[in-house]
């Protein structure tokens, strides 16, 4: 598939026709003053993998596809280095500064102390739990995956556990417009909460392309490494079908055999829907069955489910 941006792309044009990947460049490193450099040159002086830069302005710019992704040619360096300056720029900067600035619009039109500290424990718990989580990444995660291109497995710990606590780190901005939008007790236009309520959108998006280039960039990789690593230590057993699936896989195989929609297994396992749907893009793959039909006789034969669990969808 043609892609959008190319080596050859002018390192300005991506951002004068997206202007959204300002963000997407400046965390791979890059500083602003292109001149007419192209990727391939910036990419160059700068040490960042060119292939992996434009995978992810690709598959971010166009529409997220996959088809932009080959993960062989993937550097996990450069997506690592993208994620930290990609935490740095919420933790240090951009939420701090919506903090201010929600300070700022609430204080200019209303006297309701009770409100006021209601919204502010709202907003100041949610981004308690963004630096636990990115602070997880960077202090566990992240050190796990590069210590993995070095050949070194820690045998208590595997991408599956990251999985299963990462959960979705921007749906309560979308409470907190609602909370502004719907009951801001204000008495006249308030310019400032406009600008609060803008910030808080921008951000919401941009977290969510964060959360993406995690789950279809950095999470397969080291899916992928896992098991590199597993085969080359001989661990792997006769059951190769099974074993081949990870302990996520196979939580969402039996999840998908019993009927449950991918949004229905993401609230149960606590994932987003778009990481539901990249494992069973994987399972498919790599059992080469493609209907559900085939997926439940797959999973009763290797006793991943029994047939009463999935009786009343089979009927």
């Amino acid at each position: 598939m043609q892609q959008k941006f190319t080596s050859y792309s002018k390192m300005n044009e991506l951002i004068k026709e997206d202007s959204s990947l300002l963000l997407t460049i400046t965390r791979f490193g890059f500083s602003l003053g292109f001149g007419d450099k192209t990727v391939k040159e910036v990419c160059t002086e700068s040490g960042v993998d060119e292939k992996t830069f434009l995978a992810v302005v690709n598959f971010i710019s166009d529409g997220y596809k996959e088809e932009y992704i080959n993960h062989e040619e993937i550097s996990i360096d450069s997506v690592v280095l993208y994620l930290r300056n990609a935490h740095d720029f919420f933790l240090g900067f951009k939420l701090p500064l919506i903090r201010n600035k929600l300070i700022e619009a609430i204080d200019s039109c209303i006297n309701e102390e009770p409100f006021r500290m209601m919204i502010m424990k709202f907003y100041n718990n949610y981004v308690s739990e963004v630096e636990k989580h990115m602070n997880y990444e960077d202090e566990v995660v992240f050190p796990y995956a590069l210590n993995l291109l070095e050949g070194k497995k820690n045998p208590r710990y595997n991408i599956a556990v990251f999985e299963k606590n990462h959960e979705n780190i921007d749906s309560k901005l979308s409470d907190l417009k609602n909370i502004l939008i719907k009951y801001f007790p204000a008495q006249q236009p308030n310019f400032l909460l406009n600008e609060v309520l803008f910030d808080l959108s921008a951000c919401e998006k941009d977290l969510e392309k964060h959360n993406r280039v995690e789950d279809f960039f950095f999470v397969p990789i080291i899916e992928a490494i896992e098991k590199k690593l597993l085969f080359n230590n001989e661990e792997n057993t006769n059951t190769e079908k099974t074993e081949s699936l990870t302990d996520r896989e196979i939580e969402i195989l039996s999840s998908v055999v019993k009927g449950l929609t991918n949004k229905e297994i993401a609230q149960k396992l606590f994932l987003s829907t778009h990481t539901v749907i990249s494992h069973r893009r994987n399972i498919t793959r790599k059992l080469e069955i493609h209907s559900t039909a085939g997926l439940t006789i797959y999973a009763i034969v290797n006793k991943l489910v029994s047939l009463d669990e999935i009786k009343s969808v089979i009927e």
